[in-house]
């Protein structure tokens, strides 16, 4: 996903997809479902504090996107938004480092749903090839979101874009309603 999307000629009375600030530092997806909402990105300084490490905000932006749109997914397209977010930041993760951030669902309820975020780097050790990869966790997140809002139809574009997403990952996701999110 990176680059492409979310040029000023893309947006239609001021709304964006939803995807811009992920196109802003190059996120690329890894799972689009239900049960795991991933990706990868690699830290730039356009993503860093001026220390040279990953912004705390990049963070919590990623786990209340990869959140909510993984809340959206498994309740069907019904609007959600989040109530609550706690993120810990672990270790740093400098300029230059790829960082995979995956969210999977802790409790799915009717109305509410909890989702928990991890953000891993890959060790750099110098190992043979039958070693299994080790990772270091820089930070966790926890979002609660609220499901079932009002779903109005400027949400749509950014919903189409995750299905087409969802797809190249060969994973099919529930289709869009015709008149409703």
């Amino acid at each position: 996903m990176g680059g492409e999307d979310g040029e000023k000629g893309d947006l239609a009375d001021g709304v964006g997809d939803g995807f811009d600030v992920l196109n802003f530092i190059d996120f690329h997806w890894d799972m689009v479902s239900p049960s795991e909402m991933s990706g990868r990105f690699v830290v730039k300084p356009k993503s860093s504090q001026p220390f040279g490490v990953l912004h705390g905000g990049i963070t919590a932006f990623l786990a209340e996107t990869l959140a909510s749109l993984g809340a959206q997914i498994v309740s069907r397209w019904a609007r959600v938004a989040g109530i609550d977010l706690t993120v810990s930041h672990l270790q740093s993760a400098p300029v230059g480092s790829e960082v995979i951030a995956k969210a999977v669902p802790l409790r799915v309820g009717k109305r509410v749903q909890v989702w928990d975020v991890t953000f891993t780097t890959l060790n750099k050790k110098a190992s043979s090839s039958n070693e299994e990869q080790q990772f270091t966790t820089v930070a966790v997140a926890r979002l609660s979101v609220i499901v079932g809002l009002p779903d109005p139809e400027t949400g749509r574009k950014g919903n189409e874009k995750l299905i087409a997403i969802a797809r190249e990952k060969n994973v099919e996701l529930f289709p869009l309603m015709n008149s409703k999110l």
